[in-house]
């Protein structure tokens, strides 16, 4: 995972005191998440480093969305009613998604004691998104859309999550790091 935050450039070292001079930003503390995605007789544990950025209030500008139910019974109706055209539903999971969205404030953390470049003084200015930031899922929604858009798909009004392709005929809707088209 070390090597992986390295080579993304998930943060660049600095120094407190460089931080400190600055006088923006904030530090946070980092620590190692476990998390067993087998289970008891056949683990395959995962370890992700994430921040540790508390919510201190309600901040209405780090929202981001979640599509209704009622888009995914859309999709799949879709799929069940359109069978002569070959329809298909594709469900795909982006891996350490937050880590392609870029980040949006000046955030600096504690590095993990497993970073070469560990030492006590240094610590990471985050370039990407990490999880555990508070902005992270936000900054994840907007770099999704904006690739999304590009690639020719019309945002909905009606809800952010929910994406549209008349020219490949293709409908999506994103949920996280989770993509259902048909």
């Amino acid at each position: 995972e070390v090597e992986y935050l390295t080579r993304m450039k998930v943060y660049d070292i600095v120094s407190r005191k460089a931080m400190k001079a600055s006088g923006r930003g904030k530090l946070i503390k980092g620590r190692w998440l476990d998390v067993n995605k087998g289970d008891s007789s056949s683990p395959d544990i995962r370890s992700r480093f994430v921040g540790k950025e508390f919510a201190t209030g309600v901040d209405a500008s780090l929202y981001a969305g979640t599509p209704p139910l009622e888009a995914l019974k859309i999709l799949m109706g879709q799929a069940a009613s359109h069978r002569a055209a070959d329809l298909h539903i594709m469900l795909s999971d982006v891996k350490r998604a937050y880590f392609h969205a870029a980040a949006a404030r000046e955030l600096y953390v504690e590095i993990p004691r497993e970073d070469p470049a560990w030492t006590p003084d240094a610590i990471g200015k985050l370039n990407l998104a990490l999880y555990g930031t508070r902005d992270a899922a936000l900054n994840w929604s907007l770099e999704c859309g904006e690739t999304l858009r590009a690639a020719g798909y019309v945002q909905g009004r009606a809800n952010p999550c929910l994406f549209a392709n008349k020219e490949l005929g293709v409908s999506v809707v994103v949920h996280g790091d989770d993509f259902i088209g048909v």
